[in-house]
């Protein structure tokens, strides 16, 4: 597979400056507070900060119903849930929550976010059931700590009055449950079994997101580093705010991101698109050129191999278009076409660059399994693999065309590339030619 390496790590860069951005915050946090005696407008901020989560998973949920994605509408839900109760101050509750709550929280949270990942369309009854199941697990939650923390209570007096024997098994069971979560590991504020959660999950939406290079994907992978952040911290305080307050902004930025691939970016080659080309089009002033590039014989090799090998072939031949250098920018026209702009250059300046391309996609050894496949056996597995697999060579044609005195709009000069690029398959194809001068 032919990933490009820039598209990959793009959607990585925002999250981990917003990561990196709270962990200094937080370890900034008492000079900040030091600061604040001193500073009305820097206290006006610190007073407000702790609402700045809920802001913004509102708008994210808000996103979300928008964008007909549950999935997403979940996460806000869990993670506003989450947040309120573990930003909630311990007098609220007249008992001190800083020390069971958060462990089993930083189990349950991150195993709920990745199930709604997986969740995409909006269906109201599944989301119903969701939110119905959310409110549950907080219910469950608050009844088990007060069973082992405030026995005393009405609630827990009258559970143990009406069911006995039931409250009697509930009471060990949960006793069992706390040992489990009381069990530190590598990390001290982190139960082993909340670790091992975290590990498993961050790896899986590694995986997910190197095979889908999906924005949402990388966005809900820093979502779990920001909850493992903000869960482990020492100082939970400003860490619980900061951390979350990071994952409603990667929330945020991922759709944003993921609204702006699906209408620029092609899908397939992960090169700009028809519509990014259009407003790239009317940009362009004086001194530029245009290629219009078309790979040979595509038609044919589709045929011959079909359509995922000819999948597989497009994002070659954008993976390294990507990398032609000197200012060119590159974009999927359309089926096996593709434009590339040199801002700030003639056609001939421009014709080098494209001739290095044009050279290293020919020397490229592109793999290719028969069509036709034999039923491998023991005697001639290895045989039939070698067989079934052939080298091919694929080459492109290119026109290249430039602004000039009958060809002021880009439209025209668009066009003109492309009567080139025809011209360059009339006289035998694999090769770059310019617009003559008149």
């Amino acid at each position: 597979m032919y990933y490009n390496v820039r598209r990959l790590l793009a959607p990585l860069i925002i999250p981990s400056l917003l990561i990196i951005l709270s962990m200094v915050i937080s370890w900034q946090w008492d000079t900040m507070l030091h600061q604040a005696d001193f500073d009305n407008e820097l206290t006006a901020f610190i007073v407000i900060f702790p609402l700045i989560p809920y802001l913004l998973f509102s708008i994210v949920a808000i996103l979300g119903i928008r964008s007909n994605n549950s999935g997403l509408i979940l996460c806000t839900i869990i993670l506003a849930g989450s947040y309120f109760v573990l930003n909630k101050p311990a007098a609220y509750l007249e008992v001190d929550t800083n020390f069971i709550i958060p462990r089993i929280i930083s189990f349950l949270l991150p195993v709920n976010i990745l199930i709604f990942t997986l969740i995409n369309k909006f269906k109201l009854k599944s989301f119903l059931l969701y939110t119905a199941i959310i409110f549950i697990q907080f219910g469950i939650l608050s009844f088990l700590y007060s069973l082992i923390e405030i026995p005393e209570s009405k609630l827990i007096l009258q559970f143990h009055t009406e069911f006995p024997n039931f409250a009697a098994s509930l009471l060990i069971f949960t006793q069992h449950l706390y040992g489990v979560f009381l069990k530190n590991s590598l990390i001290k504020n982190i139960p082993l079994v909340s670790l091992f959660s975290f590990i498993v999950i961050i790896v899986f939406m590694i995986i997910r997101f190197v095979n889908s290079r999906d924005v949402k994907n990388g966005g809900y992978l820093f979502v779990i580093v920001s909850i493992f952040l903000a869960v482990s911290s020492s100082n939970p305080i400003p860490a619980i705010m900061l951390f979350f307050t990071a994952a409603g902004l990667i929330l945020l930025i991922s759709i944003i991101e993921a609204s702006f691939s699906m209408a620029y970016i092609d899908e397939l080659t992960g090169l700009h698109g028809r519509r990014s080309l259009n407003e790239t089009l009317s940009t362009l002033n004086k001194n530029y050129a245009i290629a219009m590039l078309d790979i040979d014989h595509f038609k044919k090799f589709n045929d011959n191999y079909g359509h995922k090998t000819g999948d597989q072939v497009l994002k070659m031949v954008a993976a390294k278009l990507s990398e032609v250098s000197g200012g060119a920018k590159s974009f999927r026209y359309g089926g096996e076409e593709f434009t590339t702009i040199f801002p700030g250059k003639k056609a001939n300046e421009a014709k080098p660059f494209m001739e290095e391309y044009r050279e290293k996609l020919k020397g490229t050894e592109f793999i290719v399994r028969s069509p036709i496949r034999r039923s491998a056996t023991s005697k001639n597995r290895g045989k039939a693999n070698s067989k079934d697999r052939k080298n091919v060579t694929v080459t492109i044609s290119i026109g290249i065309a430039e602004y000039g005195k009958n060809q002021t709009k880009p439209e025209k000069v668009l066009k003109a590339a492309d009567k080139i690029l025809y011209k360059a398959k009339r006289l035998g194809r694999n090769r770059v030619e310019i617009q003559k001068k008149k």
